[in-house]
């Protein structure tokens, strides 16, 4: 009797097993997702550069996984930024976890904005994506030696792969005031500064191609005169590259300013607008520029630095182009092709500067940051600007 109990015991444990096998043949593959970030890649200036961007499983499977993908334009151009792709085909083997997509980067000597352009996702076979498109950004990492004329630096009047959108060369013989407003008046604007604000000649004029705005000192009185021009409601902008080209006044308590306020700034007030200082200078440091960004973040923040030349190319002796690239996540200064300072919307609240702003080009006497005119301050004092140019 006990040698048939023992065979039904065995009999019933190897159907078990053998029944428990079959049940795991049949449980169905995992099916991943599939995860893909957006991706940035240096543009260089020669030679080959590809982005390489990794895409992953979120878990192993014992079945092929796939899927489809193509390269579009966004601010990039296929061709003359990256190399196109079309129906290119990603496949993970079983167990793999990690592939990559590859595009070539066509490099190029241009100091331009950087740019995008898009991959698209498509056909996933034994994998979800609730991802079907990415950014690729192509960061400008170029610089190049600013051409220089008689009377200073200067820059040309085109860009590859930019579009002039506007500009002022102040090639007539009166300030154009479809373009410009004059601000009028005294009271110090907010810095205790001791001018007032003209539409005189005396203190504004465009003559033989520059702009001129001239600060005065009244010889009876000791009153100051002085100009500031703005664009606001006529010449508002958001991002860009603009170079300004202009020779700075010298002297104590002279304050020039080439800037950018938000158009909003009647509704949200200042620094809620932001204000970007695309150049400011003291007049008794004739060899420091400043470029600054101001916002509000939980009050008044600002972030900034500053270009120092040599006493040769002071400031005041010759021209100098002061140049912002201003993009949806960050803002670069230069002065005559040379970056000096970036901000980015990592580093700074960033939602005053992704609305319009506009211009004001103005020279200020005294203030809290300056000081004021002494006795070896001399008047007049001008700023001559030459252009002011606006790409994108």
């Amino acid at each position: 009797m006990k040698y048939p109990q023992l065979f039904t015991l065995a009999t019933i444990l190897t159907f078990s097993l053998i029944t428990s096998c079959g049940k795991e043949e049949n449980i169905p593959p995992v099916v991943p997702k599939i995860l893909i970030e957006d991706y940035s890649v240096t543009e260089g200036n020669s030679g080959s550069k590809t982005a390489v961007i990794t895409v992953d499983l979120t878990e192993a499977t014992t079945a092929e996984v796939s899927f489809t993908w193509s390269t579009e334009d966004g601010s990039a151009t296929a061709g003359e930024d990256y190399e196109a792709l079309t129906d290119q085909t990603v496949v993970f083997a079983p167990g793999d976890v990690t592939r990559t997509i590859q595009v070539p980067i066509l490099p190029d000597n241009n100091l331009e904005l950087n740019d995008f352009f898009k991959i698209r996702l498509s056909d996933f076979q034994n994998a979800t994506s609730s991802i079907t498109s990415i950014k690729v950004a192509i960061e400008n990492d170029d610089s190049y030696t600013c051409e220089k004329a008689a009377d200073g630096y200067i820059t040309p009047a085109t860009y590859p792969n930019m579009n002039l959108i506007w500009s002022d060369e102040f090639d007539g013989t009166a300030l154009n005031t479809a373009d410009w407003n004059y601000e009028l008046g005294a009271g110090g604007w907010g810095n205790n500064e001791l001018e007032t604000y003209t539409a005189n000649a005396e203190n504004s004029f465009v003559k033989d191609g520059f702009l001129t705005i001239k600060a005065t000192k009244n010889p009876y009185n000791g009153d100051y005169y002085s100009a500031r021009l703005t664009t606001k409601g006529k010449q508002e902008f958001t991002y860009g590259r603009i170079d300004i080209r202009a020779q700075m006044p010298v002297g104590r308590g002279i304050w020039p300013a080439l800037w950018m306020l938000g158009g909003n700034i009647s509704s949200v007030g200042w620094p809620t607008c932001g204000e970007i200082d695309i150049m400011e200078y003291l007049g008794h440091d004739p060899l420091t520029t400043y470029g600054t960004a101001h916002y509000n973040d939980g009050g008044h923040q600002s972030k900034g630095g500053h270009y120092t030349v040599n006493a040769a190319e002071a400031y005041d002796k010759q021209f100098h182009v002061f140049t912002i690239i201003w993009q949806e996540n960050s803002i670069d200064w230069y002065v005559d092709y040379h970056r000096f300072y970036t901000v980015t919307s990592t580093t700074v609240n960033f939602d005053a500067f992704m609305l319009p702003q506009f211009f004001i080009f103005n020279v200020a006497v005294g203030g809290n940051w300056p000081g004021n005119p002494n006795a070896s301050t001399v008047f007049p004092q001008s700023m001559i600007v030459d252009y002011v140019r606006i790409f994108q």
